[in-house]
């Protein structure tokens, strides 16, 4: 009985360890494409002799993606920087969740340049993230926001 005892009390602490250090990490993938429903643009006035072109559907490609210190509409964008998050050099880094983010910090990706962005809040117990941008089957850009509960190390 001591044995087993003995066992469990090795078991557990063996997987509390495991869990010490350990960084936990999550992943925003951006969406590489969204469709859009283009309506009636509104004018004011129609040039005499024109008129207005009507695009009802189209597909916009993913061309980047950005860090915001709250929300994007707010234009506070993180510069990202080199650095080593979780023993790894990135090139695209950033750290996130400091004093200096009171509202939080958000991922913002954008279609056909600025003409459309789609934002998403990053999750707060997050200290750092590192970009990966990649190309898919059809050679259209893919872009990854992976954080991790580690802080940013800087390179200097």
């Amino acid at each position: 009985m001591d044995n087993m005892k003995g066992y469990r009390v090795s078991l557990i602490a063996t997987a509390w360890l495991a869990t010490i250090g350990v960084a936990t990490a999550y992943e925003i993938d951006c969406p590489t494409r969204i469709n859009i429903k283009s309506d009636h643009p509104e004018l004011e006035a129609t040039p005499e002799g024109w008129q207005v072109s009507i695009n009802k559907n189209r597909s916009l490609l993913l061309t980047s993606l950005g860090v915001y210190s709250d929300e994007p509409v707010k234009l506070f964008e993180l510069k990202p920087e080199i650095g080593i998050i979780d023993g790894k050099k990135h090139d695209l880094t950033w750290q996130i969740n400091s004093a200096y983010d009171e509202n939080g910090n958000y991922v913002k990706c954008s279609y056909n340049g600025e003409e459309v962005q789609l934002a998403k809040k990053i999750d707060p117990s997050m200290k750092s993230c590192w970009a990966i941008y990649a190309n898919d089957e059809n050679q259209h850009t893919t872009a990854k926001l992976i954080c991790s509960t580690s802080k940013l190390q800087k390179v200097e």
